[in-house]
């Protein structure tokens, strides 16, 4: 009987052991959750506090400049006022216009990264500059192209003929017309072209017939500006 008795208390203070062990292991369960999730933030913050930040929650700093905005390709020159100017660049950034120097606008770039600005050019050169900017305030470099209005058409000056004039000779039947208009421009007489030089010049050689000869003269600029005389010439053998 003595036996029994002490092997029922052993089984008793077995389990009591028992039970106080799971105790102990909820127990610091509890205490390592509360450290990780309330003690130890607090204490972060509070030495940050110190440190004169006062927050953990640190936010990265967007310190990188939108891409350069990429225009289409504008012609050199243009002969009206009013020029569409279409591009692309970083969604939802800002492009800033410049002209001339001077920033005249800011437009919103869409979702699908293009934009689209019509310019008002004034007369002669004009230098139409560019660059992104993102919520950030950070900017890209700036982007320059050159654009002339040119609204005036293009001078033809002759040197060598004129209207009316009567051509003699059979050595003279393949006529080398001489004259002088805008640089690079396109000149024609009737069906035949002529090259115009940097400086204005051309020379073309025209093949008159016997008797009366209309020559039309067409000139066209870079800007396309067009200039249109007609002379009549008479050949005689």
């Amino acid at each position: 009987m003595k036996k029994k008795a002490t092997s029922r208390l052993t089984r008793t203070q077995g389990k009591k052991m028992a039970r106080q062990s799971v105790t102990m292991i909820v127990f610091s369960v509890l205490a390592v959750i509360l450290f990780v999730f309330v003690i130890m933030p607090r204490a972060i913050n509070i030495f940050f506090g110190f440190l004169g930040t006062g927050d953990i929650n640190f936010k990265e700093e967007d310190n990188v400049p939108p891409q350069i905005p990429i225009v289409l390709p504008l012609p050199e020159s243009v002969k009206e006022s009013a020029l569409m100017i279409e591009g692309y660049g970083e969604a939802e950034s800002m492009v800033i216009i410049i002209k001339n120097g001077e920033e005249v606008d800011e437009i919103k770039v869409d979702d699908d990264g293009s934009f689209k600005y019509e310019a008002n050019l004034s007369e002669g050169e004009n230098k139409i500059g560019f660059y992104g900017k993102d919520e950030a305030e950070n900017e890209s470099d700036v982007k320059e192209v050159f654009v002339t209005l040119d609204m005036e058409s293009p001078t033809l000056e002759l040197e060598n003929l004129e209207n009316g004039q009567e051509i003699l000779l059979k050595e003279n039947q393949s006529y080398l017309i001489k004259g002088k208009t805008e640089p690079h421009a396109s000149l024609s007489i009737n069906d035949r072209s002529g090259y115009v030089d940097g400086e204005g010049n051309f020379k073309v050689s025209y093949y008159l017939q016997e008797g009366d000869n209309e020559l039309k003269f067409i000139i066209e600029d870079k800007a396309g500006n067009v200039t249109e005389q007609t002379l009549n010439i008479k050949f005689r053998y």
